[in-house]
């Protein structure tokens, strides 16, 4: 009796470059952060306008106070942002192989996890730790603990057969999984 093909280890040979890399970063659930911080930053900036403005302030200077306090928000919301997002890239980075001067690395499907070979020695994301999987046209994203853990760009794959392969392994080990087909 044969096993089924996605019982069985497949493996997938990539390079992932920096802008697959800053690809992967914008679907990690702390890239929305920027989405959500920013009508928070425009209420605020807005609020501190109103409440100088009731204080009996003129409104030029008002005007002023709210917009201070917009270009101020600003650089918080980007400092907030960039350091949440620089975690998931470097962990993406750093299993890539981009660290140690090699892009070549392999995604090695496996009964008990997907296995990410680099220069660095192979990393084993086993499967009870992906928490959740996205398709999106340009590959696959791999969730441990809401952060991203892998990118695998579609661009590698050879063709839909194998994209049906990696999404049978997801389907069996994944619960919370977006596949496009």
């Amino acid at each position: 009796m044969l096993p089924e093909p996605h019982n069985k280890p497949h493996s997938i040979a990539t390079d992932v470059r920096p802008l697959d890399l800053g690809y992967a970063c914008l679907y990690s659930r702390w890239g929305e952060l920027n989405v959500y911080l920013f009508p928070i930053c425009l209420v605020l900036s807005a609020l501190f306008g109103f409440i100088a403005f009731k204080t009996g302030v003129s409104a030029d200077t008002s005007l002023a106070i709210t917009g201070i306090t917009l270009v101020a928000s600003a650089y918080v919301k980007a400092a907030i942002s960039l350091g949440f997002l620089m975690h998931p890239l470097y962990q993406t980075w750093k299993f890539a192989g981009a660290l140690s001067g090699t892009k070549t690395t392999a995604h090695v499907f496996t009964a008990n996890g997907v296995e990410l070979e680099s220069a660095n020695g192979p990393t084993l994301l086993p499967w009870k730790s992906i928490s959740r999987v996205v398709e999106t046209k340009k590959g696959f994203l791999f969730y441990g603990d809401g952060k991203l853990a892998t990118f695998l760009p579609a661009r590698h794959l050879e063709g839909p057969v194998e994209a049906e392969l990696i999404r049978k392994f997801i389907r069996k080990n994944v619960a919370d999984a977006q596949l496009i087909a």
